[in-house]
């Protein structure tokens, strides 16, 4: 459907808002499908993909949901295994971390520094590595080491992106009642856009483009 003036603008936003709602939807329910904890991650990655084909001009909400419920069953085993590793590694910081905070002195200190550093990037792995495994097609570790590489090349977006995830939160507890209907599908389409611009250079300066791009 196409119309000019504010009836075309009023139907591209309401189109917009029942299209995150559907699919924030479906995250929620694919999550509790998979039982939370083998859930979340092919349901995450699926809404990245379907955010991914949204962003470059799919409008059909039909489509959108067959291809996220798609994924998620394509991707449910892969995704899961680099899920278990996040959450394996995330049990160890934790460990770590409440290990060195009961070291006294110089050292102490230094190792404390040192656990927030590789915290830091451990949670900016978290942010992209499913944003890579929706894009590549690489051998299951080599998302963990593109994931920080990607980030590391491109400081700014993804300053750009933990700053855009702030709003969002304190926009969110201004309105906590959006939260279930929107919190999830509006960050990841958010973080879907913002690492397109990551892909799009990464492309521009190889010349690999899209080509790596399969999923």
């Amino acid at each position: 459907m196409s119309a000019n003036g504010w009836k075309g603008k009023l139907y591209w936003f309401v189109e917009v808002v029942t299209m995150l709602a559907v699919l924030q939807l479906m995250w929620i329910g694919l999550t509790l499908l998979g039982l939370v904890v083998l859930g979340i991650s092919p349901a995450t990655v699926g809404l990245f993909v379907v955010m991914r084909k949204r962003l470059q001009g799919q409008d059909s909400l039909r489509s959108l949901t067959s291809n996220y419920w798609a994924t998620y069953k394509a991707e449910f085993i892969n995704s899961n295994k680099i899920g278990i590793i996040l959450i394996v590694i995330g049990y160890f910081l934790v460990l770590n971390l409440r290990i060195v905070l009961t070291i006294n002195g110089t050292f102490g200190l230094l190792m404390i520094t040192l656990m927030v550093m590789i915290s830091i990037l451990y949670a900016v792995m978290v942010m992209n590595i499913f944003q890579v495994f929706a894009n590549y097609e690489l051998p299951l570790l080599r998302y963990f080491s593109a994931s920080l590489l990607l980030s590391i090349s491109y400081p700014i977006q993804v300053i750009g992106s933990v700053m855009g995830l702030y709003v969002f939160y304190r926009g969110f507890l201004i309105i906590p009642g959006l939260l279930p209907f929107f919190g999830i599908s509006v960050s990841i389409l958010f973080l879907t856009w913002m690492s397109s611009q990551i892909f799009r250079l990464k492309g521009e300066s190889d010349g690999s483009s899209q080509v790596e791009e399969v999923k």
